[in-house]
């Protein structure tokens, strides 16, 4: 897919920044026309960047706003391969379907698919994803672990892991929480969910595509109504300046790079404390809610294949591979 002419203004003015590159001589770089480049230049206004028309001079960026397009991306990110190539779109259905397809056109690993807003953004077990439109953080990066179907779910625990560490950037340590099995908590509201999505060809994984919703800018009252006192947005918790989703993102994608390595090639087990850290409900009397109904216990941890795993009163342990956790005060008899 050719870089669009908007993108290509974008990353000659990064790398100008912070002097000013004219009209002419970006249309000489990109061997276009000046009107073209004024194009380009209102698209890229037109989505929230700041630039600059100075006379005799030229166009300069304002950095005042970050935004999330592949040049953005590319000059901030500090990751081997994670991040690389990047697709940018202010509008899709699902950012997880547009990596799916981009996976299966040939996508290395490391590609991602970042929107502004999602259609028809979704979440475990056909539920479905309400974002704040130019705000909310959406992206789907696509993975190719070299590994058996069967061990990649707990790849969500990694990336959950990745995730409540990059958070502590910017709010204190004891307000992130790991909801069992994809949620990120803020002060025991959502502030995150992680999709996992695999296509496996004779019980190895073909790909996996990781899909990963923030709320990051915003307040309780942008949320949708519908899950208002249920979720939160980080820029509620955290102390000014807002965090900017480019930050959050690039944030995540460099602590998730060296987990995800150390998860292929040594499994879950040598990762699992990093999810531990952040599981508050462990020693918790809780019930999950099943496909084959609810299972209570206290919950003890994950188990190295990623299995939660309750302990009943009598002592005996049950690992939950899926459903949902709530937490009890009264215990069924």
């Amino acid at each position: 897919m050719a870089e669009p002419l908007s993108d290509r203004v974008l990353r000659l003015l990064l790398t100008a920044e912070p002097a000013a590159l004219s009209g002419q001589e970006l249309a000489r770089r990109l061997g276009v026309t000046r009107s073209a480049v004024w194009k380009a230049v209102e698209e890229l206004r037109g989505t929230g960047y700041g630039v600059e028309s100075r006379a005799g001079k030229g166009y300069r960026l304002d950095r005042a706003w970050r935004g999330l397009r592949p040049p953005e991306i590319d000059a901030s990110l500090a990751t081997a391969r994670l991040g690389r190539p990047a697709r940018y779109l202010p509008r899709t259905g699902s950012t997880n379907a547009e990596a799916d397809l981009w996976a299966e056109e040939g996508a290395p690993e490391g590609a991602l698919v970042v929107a502004e807003h999602q259609e028809q953004g979704r979440g475990r077990r056909g539920r479905s994803w309400a974002d704040i439109p130019g705000r909310s953080l959406l992206f789907s990066l696509v993975l190719r672990p070299a590994l058996p179907a069967a061990a990649v779910p707990p790849l969500t625990y990694v990336a959950s892991a990745a995730l409540a560490e990059t958070l502590t950037t910017w709010v204190p340590r004891q307000s992130v929480e790991i909801k069992w099995p994809n949620d990120v908590l803020l002060g025991g509201r959502k502030v995150a969910g992680i999709l996992l999505e695999m296509r496996a060809e004779a019980q190895a994984a073909r790909h996996v595509v990781l899909g990963v919703g923030v709320n990051v800018g915003g307040g309780p009252d942008d949320l949708p109504e519908g899950v208002r006192a249920l979720a939160t947005t980080l820029a509620t918790w955290a102390a000014p300046p807002t965090p900017d989703r480019l930050a959050v993102l690039c944030g995540f994608l460099q602590a998730l790079e060296p987990l995800y390595d150390r998860f292929v090639s040594q499994g879950f087990g040598a990762v699992r404390d990093a999810w531990t850290r952040w599981f508050r409900a462990a020693n918790q009397w809780v019930r999950i809610h099943t496909p084959s109904g609810p299972v209570e216990g206290t919950a003890v941890g994950l188990d190295d294949g990623g299995a939660l795993l309750l302990e009943a009163p009598d002592g005996t342990a049950h690992r939950v591979l899926a459903g949902d956790l709530h937490y009890v005060t009264t215990r069924s008899p």
